[in-house]
């Protein structure tokens, strides 16, 4: 009767190793990306701090300029205002982008990535001249008989908003768009077969795959928005600055370095205590990692 036994591998046969690096070249593999960490992060932080020492009372003084204290209400109301503007409007780009035939597929995606390449600066310039009170606004509000007078957009606290929603919305966009990507399709053939609607099936099945990604690009686009410069400078004008700004008058203007490193370094501070808090509780380091 013949044998049913299983034979075992032969002695002789060569053991694979498992697909990977050794923790020798782990760790050789760790010190570009410490090094740049260091040399990019690590030494300008270092003199911030020190230079923020050096007046002793620079962290308290910098409470007692009153255009930082503004500055700050300002600042992080136009980063909740945007990140909610910038998740509504991504996802529903990243929906389009996904639900378009292909060749409008193409245009919103290349769109997205030229927004992406273009400078910030550019992007900035080319708001403030549709915001000017005769600019292109004006212009095309004119062909319609809807503006006799100038707008008065220009440098206000609501010319900041759509500028920086275009310049941030990207942000929001791919991590929407990477996981609509994903889902698998059975699921939705499933739920159709099973008599939902296309709302049932977008509430049950759709949007409980793209919420975290959407609130992880939410708060992205807030985490970037608070230490934005350019935008806000341009359009929103000396008179709405953010911390960003009041720290470039504090460095160039009053002359007082120090206050403008402490606030510096009270800015990021914050911004990496939101961002920790953020990524405990919505993993956003595993979105964009």
């Amino acid at each position: 009767m013949p044998s049913t036994a299983i034979p075992r591998a032969r002695a002789d046969a060569p053991v694979r190793k498992p697909l990977g690096v050794s923790k020798a070249e782990a760790r050789w593999l760790l010190w570009p990306p410490l090094i740049f960490f260091v040399l990019a992060l690590g030494l300008p932080l270092l003199t911030l701090v020190t230079q923020s020492l050096e007046g002793g009372t620079a962290y308290t003084d910098a409470f007692e300029v009153p255009a930082f204290a503004a500055s700050l209400l300002r600042t992080v109301v136009m980063a909740v205002i945007v990140m909610i503007l910038t998740m509504i409007l991504g996802t529903a780009y990243a929906l389009a982008v996904v639900a378009a035939p292909a060749w409008l597929r193409f245009v919103l995606v290349a769109a997205l990535i030229l927004s992406l390449w273009t400078s910030i600066m550019v992007r900035s310039f080319g708001w403030m001249l549709l915001e000017l009170p005769r600019g292109a606004i004006y212009w095309f509000l004119g062909l319609f008989g809807l503006a006799d007078e100038p707008i008065e957009l220009y440098q206000t606290t609501i010319g900041m908003y759509p500028a920086m929603v275009a310049v941030m919305l990207p942000f929001a966009v791919l991590p929407v768009m990477s996981a609509l990507q994903s889902i698998d399709r059975e699921q939705l053939n499933a739920s159709t077969i099973f008599g939902a609607g296309p709302w049932l099936t977008f509430r049950a099945v759709t949007w409980p795959q793209i919420l975290p990604p959407a609130l992880s690009g939410g708060i992205l686009v807030f985490v970037m928005s608070l230490g934005f410069y350019v935008t806000p400078l341009l359009l929103g004008g000396p008179s709405n600055m953010t911390v960003s700004g009041v720290i470039n008058a504090q460095m160039n203007q009053a002359n007082r370095p120090d206050i403008g490193a402490a606030m510096s370094i009270l800015l990021v501070g914050g911004t990496m205590i939101v961002y920790l808090i953020a990524d405990r509780l919505f993993r956003v380091s595993e979105k964009w990692g």
